[in-house]
């Protein structure tokens, strides 16, 4: 009898540890944690396959929770990865006995601190992807999230990104006047622009380093007439010039004061009047904050 009953207490355990999906023959631990991802502030740009975030999880003891710590939490850095419409760490990882909150950041940083990290944007973000190594604009773009005690009968962990850098879009466009097609070689940069922030991963707070260096920033093209660039949130005067468009190499700097924020995306529509072959061209510009597309 006691072979039995050891038999029976072994397939209660199979049953508690795993669930059958009527639909599929697969077996799936639901020890297991899995993940639901969103990015706020976002029109039709989500993570991409092959995209990864690094995984941080620290434990309540009854209604006090672990301060978040560079190691020595329930979970550290762990690897994430977008596989297949799924991610799907890079080892199993399984659900503590205790609550926990969870801390995403992406893309996957090499964290050697928690608080007043110094976290430099790329100067030259036309540099694509290329062998799974992040672009200029792609490695600048960084993203927190963060959900509050969680447990395992919650399910899924629900990580809303936030973007905690600003962004800039420069859209060239035609004016009535204009003669022709816009040229092929035209290349946007953003001058006078501090590129070094400070980042507070706790919290998901990023804030202009006081003492950057203002730098020139070589915009990513999107397509003919649309040029994009991910920026430190800061404040840049009109008296200095903030965009250069340059076309069949001559250079236009335009003066322009404006606020960039976390999170938000502004726009700056550049109207050509005259063809850029002319001895002056007349350019006028309109700028606009809004949500991140």
């Amino acid at each position: 009898m006691r072979n039995i009953f050891s038999i029976l207490a072994v397939a209660t355990l199979l049953i508690v540890g795993c669930e059958k999906h009527s639909d599929s023959n697969s077996v799936v631990d639901t020890n297991q944690i899995r993940f639901e991802t969103t990015i706020s502030r976002v029109e039709g740009n989500q993570f991409e396959q092959g995209d990864s975030f690094g995984l941080y999880a620290v434990e309540y003891a009854g209604e006090n929770v672990a301060e978040l710590q560079v190691g020595g939490n329930y979970l550290n850095n762990e690897v994430v990865t977008l596989s297949g419409g799924v991610w799907t760490p890079e080892r199993a990882l399984y659900w503590s006995a205790k609550p926990c909150d969870f801390y995403a950041i992406y893309p996957l940083q090499n964290i050697e601190a928690m608080e007043d990290v110094l976290f430099h944007i790329s100067t030259d973000q036309s540099i694509p992807s290329a062998d799974g190594v992040l672009g200029g604009y792609e490695a600048s773009d960084i993203m927190w999230a963060k959900a509050e005690k969680h447990s395992r009968e919650d399910g899924a962990v629900k990580l809303a990104f936030q973007h905690m850098m600003s962004k800039l879009v420069v859209d060239i466009v035609r004016g009535p006047s204009y003669e022709g097609e816009l040229p092929e070689n035209i290349e946007v940069h953003i001058y006078n622009t501090a590129t070094t922030a400070r980042v507070n991963w706790r919290i998901g707070s990023l804030e202009k380093y006081l003492y950057s260096e203002n730098k020139t920033i070589k915009m990513k093209q999107v397509d003919s007439d649309s040029f994009e660039a991910i920026v430190v949130p800061q404040f840049i005067e009109r008296s200095t010039p903030l965009v250069e468009v340059t076309m069949e190499g001559i250079a236009y700097l335009l003066e322009y004061d404006m606020s960039f924020r976390p999170g938000i995306q502004q726009t700056i529509t550049v109207t050509l009047n005259t063809s850029p072959d002319q001895e002056k061209i007349e350019i006028s510009i309109d700028g606009d904050a809004g949500d991140w597309e």
